[in-house]
């Protein structure tokens, strides 16, 4: 568990959203997206690459970030994550008509005015001007998105912490075979988990729980995996080790009702929950990378540069007996 937040986005200014996400970065039309001059096919739907290219090059003229990227020879992931800004869009758009979203866009107005109007604010979190509206909405439709959910998702999974390593494997490659021997035979986890030596965890938390007791758990991918996946996660960013887990049950309720007095959750907190249930989303649509952005890596909900640097794994599992 983790006692501090400072990780998540300032509800006062939206520049360090895409400042974190950045800085975690750095931790279709048929199937190859280049022959369609696309940088990403989400659903059916096309980013198109030349508006990804016209905006790095805008970035560069304007932006002290894709500057310093220049210099430092990092262009390409601050082109990566153009690429997740515009597919994280796409994907809140097909969520803000599901859940029946709304934004007060005066309250939009007020976000973009504290972070010192389009221009200067476009120059501070690299993106071109005519998208700065778009990214100061998208935070706080993501906000709603992470409240909205806050109390009635609830998961149930079942797995384990796995930090061992060998000469043979490290623990990353320990925790994937683990996780693909679940997913061939997930009614029979515990015993799995039993016979390779490893504890059982076995938990069932509403996201609401998670945002005050476990915030990096509550923005994982074990809130936003489907029933009867199986993730590989490192769950902190502050401690060693793999999290392998079958999501034995997700559970949304639609007759919850919010708490009169309910605990006061960070908004920061909020908007990276929120961003988390656009993985079902995602995974649903499909989300294809062009390859000269690397791939799209589930778990992450960003481009990776490459398979072997996904920051997680996903598999589905055969059928999940109750």
């Amino acid at each position: 568990m983790i006692r501090t937040i400072r990780r998540y986005p300032s509800r006062r200014s939206f520049g360090v959203v895409l400042t974190a996400v950045t800085a975690l970065l750095l931790a279709s039309c048929g199937s190859d997206p280049a022959q369609a001059r696309s940088a990403a096919v989400v659903g059916d739907h096309v980013i198109q690459l030349d508006e990804v290219q016209a905006e790095v090059r805008w970035l560069l003229d304007h932006a002290p970030q894709a500057q310093q990227a220049r210099e430092q020879r990092r262009i390409d992931q601050i082109s990566s994550e153009i690429v997740r800004s515009r597919v994280v869009h796409e994907l809140l758009a097909v969520a803000e008509e599901r859940e029946n979203l709304r934004v007060d866009e005066t309250k939009v107005d007020e976000l973009i005015e504290a972070s010192g109007g389009v221009e200067e604010a476009a120059r501070n979190i690299a993106v071109e001007p005519s998208r700065v509206r778009d990214v100061a909405r998208d935070q706080l439709l993501l906000e709603q998105l992470g409240k909205h959910y806050q109390h009635r998702l609830s998961v149930h999974f079942v797995g384990a912490m796995i930090t061992e390593s060998d000469a043979e494997a490290t623990d990353s490659e320990v925790a994937r075979a683990l996780g693909r021997r679940i997913a061939a035979d997930p009614a029979n986890v515990e015993t799995i988990l039993r016979d390779s030596g490893h504890q059982v965890i076995d938990r069932t938390i509403t996201l609401a729980d998670a945002l005050n007791q476990d915030p990096e758990l509550a923005i994982s991918a074990v809130f936003g995996a489907e029933e009867g996946a199986v993730v590989v996660i490192r769950p902190s960013q502050q401690q060693v080790g793999w999290l392998v887990a079958l999501i034995k049950d997700r559970t949304v309720r639609s007759d919850v009702e919010e708490p009169e007095e309910d605990q006061p959750v960070d908004p920061r907190l909020l908007y990276w929950a929120g961003l988390r249930q656009l993985q079902p989303i995602a995974d649903e649509l499909g989300v294809q990378i062009n390859p000269r952005y690397g791939v799209w890596d589930d778990t992450g909900l960003a481009p990776a540069p490459s398979e072997e640097e996904v920051t997680g794994y996903q598999w589905e599992s055969r059928t999940v007996q109750p």
